[in-house]
């Protein structure tokens, strides 16, 4: 019944729909402007594939971050977690839920993405006459990992909101990881980059080392990626529960 709840909030919000909205816009502009500035022997290589395809996964993931804290820190924010536990008392599983909830709204904005950018991707590449330097398995790997990294994504950020209790914290920590914190520590400290936060999700999503920060820093393989981020995400949202069940409103 909880997480039943917990889908039916974000279906009846904006926020999610506004946040996909994001995610397309800026996913098929990238996309648009990868594909018809470069090169054609540039977008052809495996690089420029992977740079022009892994857009609408790697969007899509963090507005799907945003969607999470949004989700779970809101709950404090505009006092409705106090209906929430009237109905269900247990604070762990309020928590569970809604990471869970988040995921798959994250995961759906991840497939509409995915498919949105690479259409756009692949048909400009054809219209220029570009071989896609990939296998029909990378081409794979590139669709499942921009949906399962919404998906994780989303819940990463809903533990955050419940961890926090604030979507202003939550938001704020979340900007200044990726933007700040990752990108400082990628260009100071050597070998960071391939298990950072940033370097598992482009490696997950099917990107290239280059849009990690640093051509040369190097990625996990997609396998190990996936099992980090699910790692990192399943700590996290393990972390909220405990801590919520341990919580007065």
């Amino acid at each position: 019944m909880t997480l039943g709840a917990e889908l039916i909030k974000l279906r009846t919000v904006r926020v999610p729909y506004a946040l996909l909205a994001v995610a397309l816009a800026f996913g098929v502009a990238l996309t648009v402007a990868i594909a018809l500035t470069s090169e054609p022997a540039e977008l052809a290589s495996e690089v420029g594939a992977r740079l022009t395809l892994s857009t609408g996964g790697n969007m899509a993931g963090i507005m799907a971050l945003l969607l999470g804290i949004i989700a779970s820190g809101g709950e404090y924010r505009h006092g409705t977690i106090l209906p929430t536990l009237f109905v269900t008392p247990d604070r762990g599983r309020v928590a569970l839920a809604n990471a869970v909830a988040s995921a798959t709204v994250g995961g759906l904005i991840g497939a509409v993405a995915v498919v949105a950018t690479g259409g756009v991707g692949l048909g400009l590449m054809a219209a220029r006459d570009v071989t896609v330097g990939l296998s029909d398995a990378q081409l794979v790997g590139i669709a499942v990992g921009g949906v399962a990294f919404p998906a994780l994504s989303a819940a990463f950020g809903s533990a955050l909101g419940t961890l926090v209790r604030s979507q202003v914290a939550g938001l704020s920590i979340a900007l200044l990881a990726l933007f700040v914190v990752e990108p400082v520590l990628t260009e100071l400290v050597d070998g960071y980059q391939r298990y950072s936060l940033t370097g598992v999700r482009v490696a997950l999503i099917g990107g290239d080392a280059e849009a990690a920060g640093a051509a040369d820093g190097g990625l996990p393989p997609a396998w190990l990626a996936a099992v980090l981020w699910t790692g990192y995400t399943v700590a996290l949202v393990t972390a909220a529960t405990a801590v919520a069940r341990r919580r007065d409103v």
